[in-house]
């Protein structure tokens, strides 16, 4: 359930940002760049250059990666080992993420921060903070 649920976060980051990320146990991860404008209600992967690394954090304070990939895919990582992979795809703006062999789940972006991360909720209510990852990084 939580890959499903990084996996979801990081397609809203995504939307939110124009970027991608990896999201082991479903994690997102947000950028700066090409963040919707507050009350936008635009999913961060909804933007052409969605695909990269994005970093999700949970309410408890784990750190996953959600890499986005422009050809509809993600793989989520923890601590450099893979935790789901699957597809994404942004409807109704929302990023609606689906693990291989488990149930879709749609997530909702909140306006960028001012550093550029936003808080992705999750139909279930779970929250997480995604933030893109850039080539300062390590990325």
């Amino acid at each position: 359930m939580r890959n499903i649920v990084l996996t979801a976060a990081v397609a809203a980051l995504c939307a939110c940002s124009g970027q991608g990320d990896e999201t082991p146990a479903d994690a997102p991860a947000a950028d700066t760049a090409a963040a919707p404008a507050a009350g936008s209600g635009t999913a961060a992967l909804a933007s052409d250059d969605a695909a990269g690394d994005y970093e999700v954090t949970w309410a408890d304070g784990t750190v996953t990666t959600t890499t986005i990939n422009a050809d509809g895919t993600y793989v989520d990582t923890m601590d450099g080992e893979e935790t789901a992979r699957g597809s994404w795809v942004v409807r109704d703006d929302r990023n609606c993420l689906t693990p291989e062999g488990g149930a879709e789940l749609c997530w909702t972006d909140s306006p960028p921060a001012e550093d550029g991360s936003w808080t992705a909720t999750a139909e279930d209510g779970t929250t997480v903070t995604v933030a893109r990852k850039t080539a300062d990084d390590g990325a």
